[in-house]
């Protein structure tokens, strides 16, 4: 008997452009060659109960300011949603963003995926060791809610999710 569908509302911190500019090309790039789905370029910060409601409230009282993380490595992982990603250094604003949108603070590994596919680890070993980061670090500056089936294991359920509440966290300066 098959488990009925479950779903979440995902908190992403997106990068802010030219940063997003750039992951996106890469994404899609990487999907249109090897046949996986595009998706937004983000690093999840938290995950919550599937409440477009409770996303917007959450989001309108974080603070503001923009996050900037240094990029560690770009890196692989045999798990669906880690196939091919950059890690980035945490940092306190950072974690305090996560732990204020719901996630406890344990096994927080900041990263932003590039390609999601399942695929012999030879192969995802060369992707990582080809891609270089014209960046040493990386400025986000929006939080989007995204409602999305869980586990995300199959281009199917990313193909389901859908952005449900978004907010800048740039400063706005009194004219």
């Amino acid at each position: 008997m098959k488990e009925p569908e479950q779903f979440a509302v995902a908190y992403w911190l997106l990068p802010a452009a030219p940063f997003q500019k750039f992951f996106r090309e890469t994404i899609q790039r990487l999907a249109a060659k090897y046949e996986a789905p595009v998706f937004e370029p983000h690093l999840t910060l938290a995950v919550g109960a599937d409440s477009p409601d409770e996303a917007e409230e959450k989001l309108a009282q974080l603070p503001q300011g923009q996050i900037e993380l240094r990029a560690r490595a770009v890196t692989w992982k045999s798990k669906f949603t880690k196939t091919l990603f950059v890690r980035f250094d945490s940092s306190p604003p950072l974690l305090q963003l996560g732990i204020s949108l719901g996630r406890d603070g344990v096994d927080f590994d900041p990263h932003l995926s590039l390609l999601y596919k399942r695929m012999p680890g030879k192969e995802q070993e060369r992707l990582a060791a080809g891609i270089h980061l014209p960046f040493a670090s990386v400025t986000f500056d929006t939080v989007v809610a995204t409602r999305c089936r869980l586990p995300v294991e199959t281009a199917a359920d990313v193909a389901v999710w859908k952005s449900v509440a978004a907010r800048s966290l740039i400063s706005k300066q009194a004219g």
